[in-house]
């Protein structure tokens, strides 16, 4: 009679090789690291639907079977109301020196474990962890690493570490890019240290086991501290200062045209390049509050030129449609139009006269322009 018996669950193999049960369980236990390191955790009902609806349907006792084999191994745990089940509390056997009381406990959980993965209804309360395989003084490391980085005490526990980290790493890869998008749109600083950092976010957040990932987050240390700080300064620009660096963008637009005549100015002249100095340093940070000084200073130099244009493109403007009401009011004499039909094809030309008197910008001046053009258009149509 043998008598090392183990009462435990029973293992099917469903007529696999054991080469192949090899690959079936390295399946499993990749898209458990890929679904704990993107969503955090994990449960058996997630395992089983995604396996069920790949495209060579992999039937629930198959792979209910896989990962009976991973707990046993002791290549996952399992979670069932807020209690750890791992290999060594389930297996029993009649030489087991433990006393009756441990023998009775391990009967418990080998029910508790096997009546939740026999009812599918309950498979979604099974959450599925990795064994804690990094030795203490490594997990030490992480976590004061972690703490510099992260700026928060972190159970020393691998999986929690694991999940901590990256969960800010991706918080982190969020807000760059969102930083990316603004700076692609062209003369924002930071484009460079924004991409290096988010390279670096996906070098360690494809690291899927726990374990492993850890190892690649320490080996990456000197790495990550630059990324720290690089990110802080990159935050606080991106997310508090932006607006200012808008308004630089902006206010070199509109001073660009009149560069030769702001140069006529020295102190114009002056601020003007330092502000195209700023608008090209890669890190003008430690300058962000000299610029709306330096913008308000060249402006005051600017807003005469930009009235005298204004002024000289509304007496063209003006010019234009007083030359177009000349040509309408010699038709109507031609026609001996009466005096609606004079206020009906005057009228709008006149309005759009007045308009432009009192415009106080290009556009406005160009708009109306335009819109009296039309109007006469379709004044000479409806004479002719």
């Amino acid at each position: 009679m043998n008598k090392n018996i183990k009462m435990e669950f029973s293992q099917q193999t469903f007529g696999f090789e054991q080469s192949n049960q090899r690959n079936l369980k390295q399946e499993v236990l990749a898209f458990i690291d890929a679904a704990i390191a993107d969503k955090d955790k994990v449960t058996f009902d997630q395992v089983a639907n995604h396996f069920c609806m790949q495209p060579d349907r992999w039937t629930k006792p198959l792979i209910r079977s896989v990962v009976k084999c991973l707990l046993k191994d002791d290549k996952i745990h399992f979670i069932i109301a807020g209690k750890k089940f791992l290999s060594e509390n389930i297996k029993i056997s009649f030489f087991d020196s433990a006393g009756v009381q441990s023998k009775l406990q391990k009967i418990d959980n080998c029910r508790i474990v096997n009546t939740h993965l026999s009812e599918p209804v309950r498979w979604r309360s099974i959450e599925i962890i990795k064994p804690a395989v990094i030795e203490e003084s490594v997990l030490l490391k992480a976590q004061h690493l972690g703490q510099k980085l992260f700026a928060t005490d972190i159970p020393l526990c691998q999986n929690n570490l694991c999940r901590n980290f990256r969960v800010h790493l991706r918080m982190w890869r969020g807000d760059l890019a969102t930083f990316q998008k603004i700076a692609n749109a062209g003369d924002y600083p930071g484009v460079n240290k924004i991409r290096k950092c988010i390279d670096l976010l996906n070098e360690l957040l494809n690291v899927h086991d726990p374990s492993k990932f850890i190892e690649t987050f320490l080996m990456n240390k000197g790495k990550l501290s630059d990324a720290y700080s690089n990110f802080v300064v990159l935050n606080n620009f991106y997310k508090n200062h932006v607006h200012i660096w808008n308004e630089l963008i902006q206010a070199v637009a509109v001073f660009e045209p009149n560069r030769m005549l702001l140069e006529k100015d020295p102190d114009a002249k002056k601020t003007l390049e330092t502000l195209c100095k700023i608008l090209k340093n890669p890190e003008p940070y430690s300058m962000i509050k000299e610029i709306k000084g330096l913008i308000a200073t060249v402006k005051i130099a600017n807003d005469p030129i930009i009235e005298e244009q204004i002024a000289s493109a509304r007496a063209l403007a003006v010019e234009r449609i007083e030359k177009k009401i000349d040509k309408l009011v010699k038709v109507l004499d031609e026609k001996n139009a009466n005096s609606d039909t004079r206020n009906k094809v005057l009228f709008p030309l006149q309005t759009g006269k007045k308009k432009i008197n009192m415009a106080s910008n290009f556009q406005s001046i160009t708009d109306y322009l335009e819109d009296a053009i039309d109007q006469f258009d379709n004044a000479m149509e409806i004479l002719n």
